[in-house]
């Protein structure tokens, strides 16, 4: 048991440096793929909300994604790298890092409606799945706006 124990131990600490090894590039990177799959998710579930018989599985698996990966996003944003810090694009504006309190709670307002959204799609009810995505995208907006390059 001690020796599992230890090779656990083991490879956890070998994840956390491979992470801290991770160039800035490849820290963008990792936050891009991250955001295109809530984008994913979140245009899966606009264009099913508007056929006349949206897709409730779609929508339930769509709203797992987000809520899953929302909590995440202040981890993606590294120090070091934002515009002008990376050679690969990036649209994160200086106010990330410089406003950090004003982005963590736009992180957490995005990450609570994520929560919302998860427990409006698990009822079933189109009418608050409606409502939640709404809200869901307002926060997504709000943060864009202040924190991201306009494209």
């Amino acid at each position: 048991m001690r020796s599992i124990t230890l090779l656990l131990s083991g490879l956890v600490l070998a994840g956390a440096v491979a992470v801290q090894a991770a160039t800035p590039d490849d820290a963008v990177n990792a936050r891009k793929a991250s955001f295109k799959q809530i984008g994913g998710a979140a245009k899966g579930t606009g264009d099913t909300l508007k056929t006349a018989t949206p897709d409730l599985a779609l929508i339930k698996k769509n709203a797992a994604t987000i809520a899953s990966l929302a909590p995440k996003v202040p981890t993606w944003f590294p120090a070091g790298t934002g515009i002008g810090k990376v050679s690969v694009k990036t649209g994160a504006k200086a106010e990330i890092w410089s406003d950090s309190a004003g982005f963590k709670l736009a992180a957490a307002n995005f990450a609570k409606a994520a929560g919302d959204f998860k427990v409006a799609a698990d009822s079933g009810n189109l009418d608050a799945i409606k409502a939640k995505m709404g809200a869901l995208g307002g926060t997504c907006k709000a943060c864009h706006d202040k924190y991201r390059e306009k494209d």
